[in-house]
């Protein structure tokens, strides 16, 4: 997996409908990496995309030895795309960041001095990001609300953008569930973590590949995949409900006895059915959504499937 000792630093970015911005980064990359050490490679994966990113990724390996890329062989997502580049990456320290030029090369070298001081992960904090105010916003709030069902605690200034040292990627590149979240998985593993605040680029290509559809998706996947909160909180659910269920039989049945209900009421009666069948459909709902996430991971299926290396 490790195929090439010596190996300093290691730059995985993952790419998909990138072509826009894909020579510039790679120039960008060229001058800082070079720049830093001779002992480098800079690993592109393309996460099968339909525009021409892997036609430039072919290019540049081949105008340059410290490039590699590799094509797999449909699109599995971002982090998918991650693990394929943690698995091939040698160096001794690791950047993970994104193609779209919001992260921005010139700051690998700030970060790397940081780590130099004692950290075992140094992550990139943007200070101010140039992304929408209802970005930004939806962000906060999903951090917040995952840091609440899993404990744990997550900036919402810090996302993929990172320097990492070899025995946390040795760790990274073990956890091989299906579905993954890469800055989860770097908050779970510890070790001795800082951050480093930097700029924030304008992404290149405008609008982010991330639809509202698939942000929902990977924000529900990931708090399926990292807390097992929300079942607890339905056995809370239900038993506020079963008490105060209990406590309104109570009430009934004493102003029965008393004499205070001739005719039982129908609303309260249609209501309390409605209610409850609502409530039980989503638990077991919500009990499906787990149990599906199980199968998923009682397949064994690769994290992702390599069409092309170069």
């Amino acid at each position: 997996m490790k195929a090439e000792p010596g190996i300093f630093l290691s730059v995985i970015v993952p790419v998909f409908q990138s072509a826009s911005s894909l020579r510039e980064l790679i120039r960008r990359l060229r001058e800082v990496m070079v720049g830093i050490s001779s002992q480098v490679e800079l690993i592109l994966v393309d996460d099968r995309s339909l525009d021409s990113s892997w036609e430039i990724i072919q290019e540049a390996a081949v105008n340059e030895r410290f490039i590699k890329g590799i094509r797999l062989s449909r699109n599995f997502g971002q982090h998918q795309a991650i693990a394929a580049g943690l698995d091939a990456a040698a160096g001794e320290w690791t950047v993970v960041m994104d193609a779209d030029l919001q992260d921005l090369p010139e700051e690998i070298p700030h970060l790397l001095s940081k780590a130099q001081h004692g950290y075992d992960v140094v992550l990139a904090r943007r200070v101010r990001r140039k992304d929408s105010w209802g970005k930004k916003w939806g962000s906060k709030l999903f951090y917040n609300v995952f840091s609440y069902m899993s404990g744990l605690s997550h900036d919402p200034a810090v996302g993929n953008f990172g320097i990492y040292h070899k025995r946390v990627i040795d760790e990274l590149v073990q956890m091989r569930e299906s579905f993954r979240y890469f800055p989860a998985m770097v908050n779970w593993l510890g070790f001795r973590q800082g951050t480093f605040d930097v700029a924030h680029g304008n992404s290149v290509s405008g609008d982010s590949n991330y639809v509202f559809r698939t942000k929902f998706h990977l924000g529900l996947n990931t708090l399926l995949a990292f807390s097992d909160k929300p079942l607890r909180l339905t056995v809370k659910l239900g038993f506020l409900i079963a008490s105060i269920g209990f406590i309104f039989a109570l009430v009934t049945l004493i102003r029965y006895f008393s004499g205070s209900i001739v005719v039982p009421g129908y609303a309260s009666l249609i209501v309390s059915i409605w209610v409850l069948a609502g409530l039980i459909l989503m638990t077991m709902g919500l009990v499906g959504l787990y149990v599906g996430r199980i199968f998923e991971g009682v397949k064994n299926r690769p994290v992702y499937v390599v069409d092309q290396r170069t």
